[in-house]
């Protein structure tokens, strides 16, 4: 009888630990890397410079640049997915491509979705689609 209750309880404790682990690794993981040291250039906040991504080995994008902010990105099978706020939606093709150009080796698709800066809704305004194939193809999300 005490040798399972030691059983169970190494294995939970065991458990716990790996769990502990991936949620460590995943946050650690998920952090926005820190700002450059280097001055920024005229209207960006922060140098354009992909970072790799420590799970897939594939470049990050990190930027921001003037009325327009990156929000959030995600990867996964060669697709690079990018969330942008911008407060000027006329300009997602050419803040798309800024924002892709570094990357485009590294991945077969990118899809840009732009939001309103501090929209309510979570809907995206437009999205760019890069592939090499296709090269850019901007879409309204929005009548």
């Amino acid at each position: 009888m005490p040798t399972r209750v030691l059983v169970i309880g190494g294995a939970l404790t065991a458990q716990i630990a790996l769990i502990a682990g991936t949620l460590w690794v995943m946050d650690r993981d998920g952090r926005t890397p820190a700002a450059t040291a280097t001055a920024p250039r005229p209207g960006l906040e922060r140098a354009l410079t992909p970072q790799v991504d420590v799970l897939s080995g594939r470049p990050r994008v990190r930027v921001a640049g003037a009325g327009w902010r990156l929000v959030d990105q995600l990867s996964a099978h060669f697709a690079l997915v990018l969330k942008v706020e911008a407060e000027n939606l006329s300009d997602a093709k050419s803040i798309a491509q800024r924002l892709t150009g570094p990357v485009t080796d590294s991945y077969t698709e990118v899809l840009v979705y732009f939001y309103p800066t501090g929209g309510k809704d979570g809907l995206p305004d437009r999205r760019v689609q890069w592939t090499e194939a296709g090269g850019y193809i901007e879409m309204s999300l929005r009548p």
